[in-house]
């Protein structure tokens, strides 16, 4: 037994001295001078670039370089394609006398990678990896054995740098400070990892940096990059100052197909204005949650489920987004959200640098869309807004390819209470206390302006307050497009009394056109404030260019059973219009015009008349008659500015602003009053001829009509009693033959001269 021990030792230290001899032996063929030489030989030889080193060392603990460098294809003159500041490999002895390949540890610093797209599908590297055809065998190859086991113990890998520049020279990403270290790997099985680095992304769509850092586990499945997987137990990385997390998995790291979960914080858009210059600052974004199932590849990415959800607001994502050989996409996306009642006032408040309206108390809403983007157009297959005071939904189609965009679509909506609209803007709509409920359809489309409107709304009990009347319980449709409305029957009431409307309207935009037919129980006519002084007018529009004038053309008929103001009532009543280019200066008006009312009693019709600019040109003869009666005292007419009477009747013409009195009769008990000739609207000219018969109630009876002629302005008008028809009253021509036999006849006939 003590023979064999003493013969072990003997064996195990020959062992060691030649093994010891060995390693001296190589130390001295290996000289750092012959290494740099077979190494540059081999680089040439194999790698077909050129290698330089200014040190290596290789004894027990392994081989350690420094200031490694490699070249491109085929020189240093082309670039640097590697370098390593320093590298070093040391290998377990121990394991190599069991035929295993162990690396305790790797280690490198400084390290720098350039990968460069010569031109596509091509790269600085792919003459490295360029295989041969290969050859039919004559015969069966020979199993080779298989390679031995290999496994690091530990990977270093710090200060270094890895870029990559597209073929276009439009794309640059930079993978800096890249700080790597691994333990246990092995060909096949999970290893963990972890490093942290700063990537730096320049091109069209996007340029900014994003510090990242991961945790996680990594598998080369046996150095197939298309077998190996990935486990990420955390990730972080930011942009601007914008910070996810991610967690996950993958698989095919060279293609990798992902899994993965995102959150992002809440963040501002203040934190993002290093990135994207043209976001408005201050605007708090909630934290992002995200699901993603995805597949990436050099050409594209297939998104197979993504959603997320951001505070209020949720939605989904899938399809595909490519950009070789050129940008294109094909994504269908789905969008939640419930928006939180709010005053917008405080909105415009915090966010004072965005155009936000003030005054608006936005209510609890839920707002969905569905949609379908693609190669320069997007498909808004449905979308709906649902709150208490209304519900809209609709479908809409946007193409953006060409040098105009073009829209089209549909939209429903149903006001679900009126008043509850107009509580979303208080201070414009609260003043018309709209009550009731509507519902309306349209169809649209746009193409580099608006080409289409079209659609059709009704009526449920609606109702309105406006310049102190009250429309109430109004039903009915009305049909409506970009530039034309009408309704067949509106019923309704106005200030309680019955209301039934029909009208079109058409070329509203340029030359509205209106026709309408309105029946109306009673109408109850209410002062409203007078309106401001010419001059304050003009000098409210003083420095502003003259604009075009606004025409109107409007014609049909109107029925009241009762009109009543203060200074103006009357019993039944009846209108005609057919006017055409009707404006505030009335100079271009033409057409005709026709009423008729009574009984009823009016006072100082020109108080009616400045308020009302209808009423004074229907009443105008009238009004004339209220003035004239003052100044033609010689005729002793009574007072027309207080008078009861039996019917008004109108007929005009109307050319170029001249308003001609067909028909102008006044039917009373204390005179009946007829008025002919013309009346110039926009200069406010008259020339007209009144005939007053008076009757007994007037305490004067004339068997004959007493004329008298007017001139002058509506504001300053001239009366002349015309004395031909004095001399044909039947009282005067007794007094005159009285006086002088045949004095009747001889006045008369001086008349004629």
């Amino acid at each position: 037994m003590k023979k064999a021990l003493k013969v072990s030792a003997w064996a195990a230290l020959a062992g060691l001295l030649c093994l010891a001899a060995g390693l001296a032996a190589a130390k001295l063929y290996f000289t750092p001078a012959r290494l740099k030489a077979l190494t540059f030989e081999y680089a040439v030889k194999n790698l077909g670039r050129e290698v330089t080193f200014d040190s290596v060392t290789l004894n027990l603990s392994g081989l350690a370089m420094e200031n490694l460098r490699v070249s491109e294809y085929p020189n240093f003159k082309k670039g640097e394609f590697l370098s390593a500041a320093s590298f070093a490999v040391r290998p377990s002895l121990r394991a190599l006398l069991k035929r295993e390949v162990r690396i305790n540890s790797i280690s490198a610093s400084g390290l720098k990678l350039r990968i460069t797209e010569v031109k596509k599908n091509t790269y600085n590297f792919s003459d490295l990896i360029t295989e041969e055809p290969p050859q039919k065998p004559a015969r069966p190859a020979d199993k080779k054995a298989a390679p031995p086991p290999l496994a690091v113990s530990s990977l270093r890998i710090k200060a270094s740098r890895f870029t990559y520049a597209n073929a276009a020279g439009d794309l640059t990403v930079e993978l800096r400070d890249i700080n790597l270290s691994a333990s246990d790997i092995s060909p096949s099985g999970l290893f963990p990892l972890e490093g942290d680095f700063t990537m730096d992304v320049a091109s069209p769509y996007f340029t900014g940096s994003i510090p990242a850092r991961l945790k996680g586990r990594v598998a080369l499945g046996n150095f197939d990059p298309e077998k190996g997987r990935a486990e990420i137990d955390k990730a972080a990385l930011s942009l601007g100052g914008v910070k996810a997390e991610i967690k996950g998995s993958l698989s095919n790291l060279l293609e990798p197909d992902a899994r993965l979960t995102v959150s992002v914080k809440q963040f501002s858009t203040s934190d993002l204005k290093t990135v994207f210059k043209g976001l408005p600052p201050r605007v708090l974004l909630p934290e992002i949650d995200s699901e993603a199932d995805f597949k990436l590849t050099m050409k594209d990415v297939n998104l197979r489920s993504v959603s997320f959800r951001a505070g209020a607001v949720s939605g989904s994502l899938k399809g595909r987004a490519g950009w070789e050989p050129k940008v294109s996409y094909n994504l269908a996306a789905s969008l939640k959200a419930q928006v939180p009642e709010i005053d917008s006032t405080v909105l415009a408040r915090k966010f004072k640098q965005l155009p936000l309206p003030r005054g608006y108390k936005l209510p609890l809403a839920e707002v969905a869309a569905s949609l379908l983007v693609r190669d320069g157009s997007a498909d808004i297959t449905a979308f709906s807004l649902n709150c208490d005071a209304l519900a809209v939904n609709g479908r809409t189609s946007v193409n953006f390819s060409g040098p105009d965009l073009k829209a089209a679509g549909s939209v429903k909506a149903e006001i679900k209470s009126l008043s509850k609209l107009a509580a979303i803007a208080p201070a414009l709509l609260d003043q018309y206390a709209l009550s009731g409920a509507a519902a309306a359809a349209l169809d649209y489309s746009y193409s580099g302006g608006l080409a289409l409107f079209k659609g059709k709304a009704s009526l449920a009990g609606a109702g309105a307050a406006f310049a102190g009347h009250k429309l109430s319980g109004f039903t009915g449709g009305i049909d409506f497009s970009k530039d034309a409305a009408s309704a067949q029957k509106l019923e309704g009431k106005l200030d309680g009394e019955d209301l039934k409307v029909s009208f079109k309207a058409r070329d509203l935009l340029k030359h509205p056109k209106a026709d309408f037919d309105v029946k109306l129980a009673r109408l109850a006519v209410k002062d409203t404030p007078a309106p401001a002084a010419a001059g304050a007018a003009k000098s409210g529009q003083a420095g502003k260019a003259p604009g075009e004038p606004f025409y109107l053309d409007v014609s049909g008929r109107a029925e009241i059973g009762a009109i009543e103001h203060p200074n103006f009532r009357c019993g039944p009543s009846s209108m005609k219009l057919d006017l055409v280019n009707v404006s505030d200066d009335l100079k271009s008006l033409d057409g005709t015009a026709s009423f008729s009312a009574g009984p009823g009693k009016f006072s100082e019709l020109y108080a009616l008349a400045s308020r009302y600019k209808a009423a004074k040109v229907a009443l105008y003869p009238l009004i004339v008659l209220q003035k004239t009666s003052k100044l033609a005292k010689t005729l002793r007419l009574p007072d027309f500015n207080n008078i009861d009477f039996d019917r008004i009747e109108g007929d005009y013409t109307f050319t170029k602003g001249l308003m001609k009195l067909n028909k102008s009769v006044l039917t009373a008990a204390v005179a009946d009053v007829s008025s002919s000739g013309t009346i110039d609207l926009g200069a406010e000219k008259l020339d007209m001829r009144i005939n007053t018969e008076l009757k007994k109630a007037s305490g004067i009876s004339m068997s004959a009509p007493v004329a008298m002629t007017v001139k002058g302005t509506f504001a300053n008008p001239s009366a002349k009693p015309d004395m031909k028809s004095l001399a044909e009253q039947p009282a005067v021509k007794k007094a005159l033959d009285k006086i002088a036999p045949d004095a009747s006849k001889l006045l008369k006939g001086l008349f004629k001269k």
